[in-house]
């Protein structure tokens, strides 16, 4: 307890030593308080600003997400929006194509009757050869001696019969020729020939139709 009372002159080196030793201790433990409280605030603005940071770029990184993807979604759309004209127009084309070829077809069953019921009426009327002559002879520019009109032999003694004035007086000749079909006929001069044959008239009547019909097939 003396020594507690004893002045700072009058001390030992050791006591005043020891009685600075505790006092800078203190010193010393007393400073550490505010530099830990400064830790602590330096590591919470810290965490603050990475959370931010966090933040930032998770929004960033959303904003630049979404653009992309709406970037992607009108591509796509622009891509199904051609392929679905692209459709459209072949629909159309095909649709087109079907009614012409349904056209085509209902032309092309047209003359296949026209020509069975043609066939069947030339047999049975044989009077049907009689415009087919006078038309071939219509065309003919000029009748040039010799002049012949070949016909199919059940054809012929009917000619003679109805174009017997015309054939007295432009000296017609009747011949029959095997290979010409009942109902038509060839008109010769010595200048020009008339093919008035069925075959012959039936195909230009196809051809102005824009079909190809054989006479000669069923």
């Amino acid at each position: 307890m003396a020594n507690l009372a004893t002045p700072k002159e009058q001390q030992t080196a050791y006591e005043r030593w020891q009685m600075s030793s505790f006092a800078e201790g203190d010193q010393g433990i007393g400073s550490n308080k505010p530099k830990k409280k400064e830790n602590a605030a330096s590591a919470e603005t810290v965490s603050q600003i990475l959370d931010a940071v966090r933040k930032e770029a998770y929004a960033k990184g959303m904003q630049e997400g979404f653009a992309v993807g709406m970037a992607k979604a009108r591509e796509a759309a622009y891509e199904d929006k051609q392929s679905f004209l692209k459709l459209m127009v072949a629909f159309s084309e095909a649709l087109e194509k079907s009614d012409e070829q349904i056209a085509d077809d209902v032309l092309s069953l047209a003359l296949d009757i026209a020509k069975s019921m043609l066939k069947v009426k030339l047999n049975v009327d044989p009077s049907m050869v009689l415009p087919v002559v006078m038309d071939a002879i219509h065309y003919l520019p000029y009748v040039q001696k010799p002049a012949r009109i070949l016909v199919h032999h059940e054809d012929a003694q009917m000619l003679r019969e109805y174009l017997a004035e015309e054939i007295s007086s432009q000296h017609w000749q009747i011949q029959e020729d095997s290979s010409i079909e009942r109902g038509g006929c060839l008109v010769e001069t010595g200048a020009n020939q008339i093919d008035s044959t069925n075959a012959v008239r039936w195909k230009r009547i196809s051809e102005a139709l824009a079909q190809n019909n054989d006479w000669l097939l069923p």
